[in-house]
């Protein structure tokens, strides 16, 4: 296997694995970024005041409300897919099966109700009393029931791709350990 095949699929493999949390990040900081710490003068000196964790983190939640839609990360993650169907070498042959993985890992990323229904509405739109009771804890429940059912066709699609591959490919499907500190660790 060549240096450039091998170097494809560790990226494809590295997107298909990080794409969800970082197309999550990515999706809640286009509104805005979190807010710093402020700078007040205070007698000829500069002194930064204090942002407290939850306030950044209600800031944060506030910007996936506001933005959040899971289209960016289907794409990213789809983009990720594509590289490595290239780099593994999928056969016209095993294209069935591989668009069975392909979609059933897409149907993974979480709809935009859903995720509003464990965060809440965006701000002002929620009922200030806060959510039902245990209406969250529900969500939550809602929400693993209906990813019961996709990872299970995940699964099914993943043993289907599987035999359908070839050694080769699925060596190259394979995503090495990242081991950090060691250099000339021979990755590549």
């Amino acid at each position: 296997m060549s240096v450039r095949t091998l170097a494809v699929a560790l990226f494809g493999a590295t997107m298909a694995t990080a794409a969800p949390l970082a197309a999550f990040a990515q999706e809640a900081t286009l509104a805005r970024a979190p807010a710093p710490a402020t700078v007040a003068q205070s007698e000829g000196a500069f002194v930064e005041e204090y942002v407290s964790p939850l306030a950044v983190l209600a800031d944060r939640l506030e910007m996936v409300r506001q933005s959040y839609t899971g289209v960016r990360l289907r794409l990213v993650l789809a983009a990720a897919l594509s590289v490595q169907e290239t780099a593994i070498g999928i056969t016209a042959e095993q294209q069935e099966a591989w668009r069975r993985y392909t979609n059933a890992l897409l149907a993974l990323v979480p709809e935009r109700e859903r995720v509003l229904a464990i965060l809440g509405a965006a701000e002002g739109k929620d009922d200030p009393r806060g959510p039902e009771a245990f209406g969250r804890a529900e969500a939550v429940a809602d929400m693993l029931i209906a990813y019961a059912t996709k990872a299970q066709a995940l699964k099914a699609a993943v043993a289907n791709l599987r035999g359908k591959l070839s050694a080769q490919q699925l060596e190259a499907a394979r995503i090495p350990r990242l081991q950090v500190g060691i250099a000339g660790s021979g990755a590549f």
